[in-house]
């Protein structure tokens, strides 16, 4: 008998089974990355089961955490689609994002091309780390969103992935494989937000895993001229953990994390670098440059996108959680979901003590400077956040300087209202337990609840510097922390010469711009335009390092001292030449604005604040 029952329980598995390959209810994915062709590489879909007489196939217009409309079904070529028995289908493109396929009823598969993002031709690609690209034999950068499609009315279907893959490359990601081997990895996604969600990088494996609290840390790492490891980034990023762990009250937020590094060494330079983030992992696509100039912009970038994981990833809005991704429909606060996170990015290294008060107060104070030079400081956040990725598209990057700062004033205020109870690592915890990862807030109901969990003055700050168009008074909130705000001054320092007159060109080198509007120390120097200051000091600069080694540099000076600066110049048979200029260092007048600096003579509020705000003398 039970052997009986024990065949009669395997048969109706096989019926189970064979009924389930028969009407599938989910996608299923396949892509060969050992087959590239003209820097694409062929999709196949199996679909789910569908009804009806035509159904629309979509790509994203946008993806959360970019503010850009990417247009991904741009880079999708010869799509077409098929009955089970092999027949084609008629399809028709109605946008750049839209297919609409007939007979919907009996599809049962999609074939298309994808084209590597970051070396098309096209206009107005997606940002690089929001990119695709296709170095076959050593390397595949899929960001989901613009490789794998969904089905109008499925977009909370589970997804198969089934990938062949170069004999010993490692898919880094934050999803888990249910099956992998030398040549093939197979993942799943619960639904088309978990998909896009998930970026993946394929390559010959530089991996460190690293344990921190409880929570799993992966640092993987592509980088073809071996400058950087995942063991060097790992140790950075084990300090930083830690010191955000304690900043947000002793746990990580997540059980696991991926950090996805592809530093470029090989490819022509990319048109943008930088990071995206997601709820388990963050990809980052950057210059290949050594350590020595990279590492600090490295830990900094890093500590902004992990931050990520508690606004917007488990505190945000309508806009946000339930993501349109074929309408752009943007919430009003950036300077929450991006302001403050890159305010807690910084604010946790001074906190945890991985970097000083003066240097926290410089970045601040370099903020204001970018915030009031750069974009226009009367414009209302609000307005602007919600037209990030329109009208106000060349204003959204103040959301790292001003949206830092708003929570930099906003965090002080709530110090100073509290008694130095209450910080705003306190108001967005209390938000995230209000919240958490399955309720959004309402849009223009965000400020209300914020009262309700502090004070009425919080909210009139929100209103009349956020909502509103008035510039931050920052002289006021500043002070209340013992730190002056001058907006000009006069000073006498050392100077490269160029008095800011340089430009990233083409080949993200950094060039002199004109010879117009040099000072006296670049007279003396000599500079032409067109010319790319290549080294200071002996060291060599890139767009990333530039600010840090020239701000050592010139801190090194003593008045006499010999200034070296290395540069290269095209002479005149169009060769280029690489000449050393020199000459003494002499100290220049020269306006300097937008400054924090600590008070003289604090007051003993000032003092108790500015180290409650700090952390000082609490670790």
């Amino acid at each position: 008998m039970k052997c009986s029952h024990k065949m009669v329980f395997v048969l109706f598995l096989l019926m189970a089974t064979g009924s389930a390959a028969i009407c599938q209810d989910n996608y299923r994915y396949s892509i060969d990355l050992t087959k590239v062709e003209d820097d694409k590489i062929s999709v196949a879909l199996l679909v789910p089961k569908l009804t009806g007489e035509t159904v629309n196939f979509y790509f994203p217009r946008i993806v959360p955490g970019t503010y850009m409309n990417s247009n991904y079904g741009r880079f999708v070529h010869e799509l077409m689609a098929f009955d089970k028995a092999g027949k084609s289908i008629p399809v028709k493109k109605t946008d750049d994002n839209t297919w609409e396929i007939s007979k919907a009823n009996k599809l049962y598969k999609i074939t298309y091309k994808v084209e590597d993002s970051w070396d098309s031709e096209l206009d107005k690609k997606p940002y690089t780390m929001a990119g695709t690209s296709f170095e076959a034999g050593k390397n595949f950068v899929l960001n989901t969103c613009g490789i794998f499609g969904y089905l109008e009315d499925k977009r909370n279907t589970a997804f198969d992935l089934q990938f062949t893959k170069p004999a010993g490359f490692y898919a880094a990601t934050g999803l888990e494989p249910y099956n992998s081997s030398n040549t093939q990895d197979m993942f799943k996604a619960g639904n088309a937000d978990e998909l896009y969600d998930s970026p993946m990088m394929f390559s010959l494996p530089d991996t460190t895993s690293v344990r921190v609290a409880q929570t799993d840390v992966l640092i993987a790492v592509y980088s073809p001229k071996k400058l950087i490891s995942s063991a060097y980034l790992a140790q950075g990023l084990s300090k930083l953990l830690l010191a955000t762990k304690d900043y947000l009250g002793g746990k990580l937020p997540v059980k696991k994390y991926a950090f996805i590094y592809y530093f470029n060494g090989e490819q022509a330079p990319l048109a943008s670098a930088g990071a995206w983030e997601h709820s388990y992992s963050s990809f980052y696509s950057m210059p290949e440059l050594p350590v020595e100039q990279i590492g600090k912009t490295m830990i900094d970038i890093s500590s902004h996108e992990f931050f990520h994981i508690v606004t917007p990833l488990t505190i945000s809005s309508k806009e946000v959680k339930a993501f349109n991704f074929n309408k752009t429909v943007l919430s009003k606060h950036l300077w929450l979901y991006e302001g403050s996170t890159e305010y807690d990015s910084h604010h946790a290294q001074v906190w945890g003590g991985l970097i000083t008060p003066d240097v926290f107060l410089e970045t601040l104070a370099e903020k204001i400077k970018n915030s009031r030079s750069q974009y226009n400081d009367s414009l209302s956040f609000t307005e602007m956040s919600v037209e990030a990725a329109g009208t106000y598209a060349s204003q959204y990057n103040n959301v790292y300087e001003k949206g830092a700062l708003i929570s930099a004033c906003l965090d002080l205020l709530l110090l100073q209202r509290s008694d130095l109870q209450y910080s705003l690592k306190n108001l967005k915890h209390d938000l995230g337990v209000k919240y958490g990862r399955d309720k959004y807030f309402i849009d223009n109901e965000l400020f209300n609840d914020i009262e309700k969990l502090t004070w009425p003055e919080i909210k009139d700050f929100l209103l009349t510097y956020v909502q509103g168009s008035k510039p931050i008074p920052y002289e006021r909130y500043f002070a209340l922390a013992g730190v002056d705000y001058v907006a000009r001054e006069t000073v006498s320092k050392f100077s490269l010469g160029h008095d800011d007159n340089l430009r990233i060109n083409t080949e993200q080198e950094i060039e002199f711009e004109s010879d117009v509007t040099v000072n006296p120390t670049g007279v003396a120097l000599g500079y032409k335009k067109g010319d790319i200051i290549w080294k200071v000091g002996g060291k060599e600069l890139s767009i990333l390092s530039f600010r840090e080694v020239l701000k050592d540099y010139l801190a090194s000076l003593k008045e006499g001292d010999q200034m070296f600066v290395t540069i290269k110049r095209k002479d005149a048979a169009g060769k280029m030449q690489v000449l050393d200029l020199k000459t003494p260092a002499k100290k220049q007048a020269r306006v300097a604005e937008h400054l924090l600096r600590w008070t003289t003579n604090p007051t003993e509020q000032q003092i108790k604040l500015k180290n409650k705000w700090l952390n000082v003398g609490c670790r």
